[in-house]
């Protein structure tokens, strides 16, 4: 079937997730080569601003700091959500990682909606560590930005503090908040409703998801599967469930688009495996893949979605097979460069380089993200080389590359050429 479109004074909590880059490649190294051959451009204009210091040795903090300098460069007018989404993925970042003062340091500084969707989300990590008080502090700030915005935008501030109010156990407070979102907002809040609910009302949240499905409504079909993956995680132990699950799931999935069939294969592969059904994740793993090969892609999707199958298979401890994959996707991605849009060629490599960590295979991540550094810099206009830039520094930091003086020394210069014209 085809579905039819559709978070006084802050205490300092540290370890509330599990640190990034525990089973990254954490690079010692200080005289890796460069190993890129690409041919870089030096046709850029030249510098009208003083040259900034070479950078020091940079710890996992300091790369996200760089990156929210490099973010906060790019002009307000007429770049204001590019500047914005960018600064919010390094505070994102500090939340993954656990950085929550450095992340509200860079929420505070961010303007328009993203500051209110990043306090609720700093507000759940709070809830997440019982730290009741900061996480309504938190959901009172979100709201306060929530307050200025319309559509769309006050939706994904409101729908991330209803999940934070569900955290803290007040559904009132959580449904009355989004009375009269979309579905597909409303979807993401049934979805986080499910991981908290009392196990007597799993089955009533099932028929919802499976009324959703029915509809044939891309937008609830996406909310029904999230929430069955969710479901799932919790009656993974109960066999008829487990059944009825991955039949609503496989039926849903059949209606979407063939990169969300793989993206929420892989998601549902996970859950399987940390379930302890190690065949029949990788029966659903294997499905996903036989998808993926099957199907032309864009050539700027190819690589990030199948460094995606190489992850999981490198969760699912097949090392071999996603070595194998992420050389093949290499491969792939050098004999068709030149089909890919310049700006988007440095997200390809950052993909495969972040695959490589997780293998523990430095030399390869470096060489990808030296790479991922020079195709950045090619685009004529400085904002999208500082994107690009900014993405790469934010990838490294999550996953404990240390800078070698090469690396160290081309980010310093590619920085310093972040001029007119944006």
């Amino acid at each position: 079937m085809r579905f039819t479109s559709k978070q006084t004074t802050v205490a300092l909590i540290t370890q509330l997730i599990i640190c990034i880059g525990q089973s990254g490649c954490v690079d010692e190294s200080t005289n890796t080569k460069n190993t890129s051959v690409l041919k870089q451009h030096s046709d850029m204009p030249a510098t009208q601003t003083p040259a900034l210091p070479p950078l020091a040795n940079l710890s996992r903090d300091d790369l996200l700091d760089l990156a929210f300098q490099i973010s906060t460069s790019i002009p307000i007018e007429p770049f204001a959500s590019d500047r914005a989404r960018m600064q919010a993925l390094v505070a994102q970042a500090c939340i993954k990682n656990g950085s929550l003062i450095q992340a509200i340091q860079y929420a505070s500084k961010i303007e328009g909606w993203r500051q209110g969707e990043l306090f609720a989300l700093i507000g759940q990590q709070y809830a997440s560590a019982n730290e009741t008080q900061l996480a309504r502090d938190f959901a009172a700030r979100a709201m306060e930005v929530a307050a200025n915005e319309i559509d769309w935008r006050r939706e994904r501030i409101v729908i991330e503090t209803a999940k934070l109010y569900l955290q803290l156990g007040d559904s009132t407070k959580a449904s009355a908040l989004v009375e009269g979102a979309t579905q597909a907002e409303l979807g993401k809040l049934e979805a986080a409703r499910t991981g908290i609910v009392l196990q007597s009302q799993l089955d009533n949240q099932a028929d919802m998801f499976d009324k959703a499905i029915a509809t044939k409504n891309f937008d609830l079909a996406r909310g029904a599967i999230e929430g069955y993956l969710v479901w799932l995680n919790r009656v993974s132990q109960d066999e008829i469930r487990t059944t009825r699950a991955l039949k609503a799931i496989d039926d849903a999935l059949l209606g979407l688009p063939l990169d969300l069939q793989v993206k929420y294969g892989i998601d549902l592969a996970d859950i399987l495996h940390k379930s302890l059904k190690r065949d029949l994740a990788i029966l659903k793993l294997d499905k996903a893949t036989e998808i993926f090969s099957a199907t032309t892609f864009l050539p700027e999707d190819v690589a990030p979605l199948g460094a995606m199958l190489a992850r999981a298979r490198i969760r699912m401890g097949d090392e071999q097979s996603a070595r194998l994959l992420l050389q093949r996707l290499y491969s792939e991605y050098s004999t068709r460069r030149e089909g890919i849009v310049n700006l988007r060629r440095a997200t390809s490599l950052r993909a495969l380089a972040e695959g490589f960590c997780e293998l523990g295979d430095r030399d390869d991540a470096i060489a990808c993200y030296n790479l991922a550094l020079e195709e950045g810099t090619i685009n004529p206009n400085a904002r999208p080389r500082a994107e690009d830039l900014g993405a790469t520094c934010i990838s490294m930091a999550e996953y404990g590359i240390s800078l070698t003086p090469d690396l160290k020394n081309r980010i310093d210069t590619i920085r310093s050429s972040l001029t007119y014209p944006w």
